[in-house]
């Protein structure tokens, strides 16, 4: 069974030239699918309307989250995992931080205009959801 969580975190994104596959203001966000039974997490960017009802626009791949063994004993297992935990932006650069395996935290830097490539239209939303296991 699988389980979807947002974060709390958005970012104003208003710059056509370095999202040219969205040529409009928009907020950036992040989402995490959980597979409730493996406990395996899939990681994921999403844009939405900067009005109301803030539609949800569009959604990326799943991003490259390096992930590490949990510590055995404090999550109950040892599968390795990502937990994508921030959002800021700095110039041209989207900084996603995230812990690591509960031991390490660790931070993807990638310009907005990559960023950008790893998004699908909403018509291919549900292919680009599809957790990457």
């Amino acid at each position: 069974e699988l389980a979807f969580h947002g974060s709390a975190a958005a970012l104003l994104v208003d710059d056509l030239e370095a999202t040219p596959s969205l040529q409009r203001a928009h907020y950036l966000a992040l989402f995490h699918v959980v597979d409730t039974r493996s406990r395996r997490y899939a990681h994921f960017a999403y844009r939405f309307s900067d009005k109301p009802p803030f539609e949800i626009l569009q959604v990326s791949e799943q991003l490259p989250l390096r992930a590490a063994p949990a510590v055995r004993g404090r999550t109950g297992g040892s599968s390795p995992f990502a937990f994508a935990s921030g959002l800021a932006r700095l110039r041209d650069l989207v900084l996603i931080t995230y812990g690591s395996g509960d031991r390490d935290a660790r931070m993807l830097a990638m310009p907005l205009q990559r960023l950008d490539l790893m998004f699908a239209s909403v018509g291919r939303a549900a292919r680009a959801m599809a957790p990457k296991w």
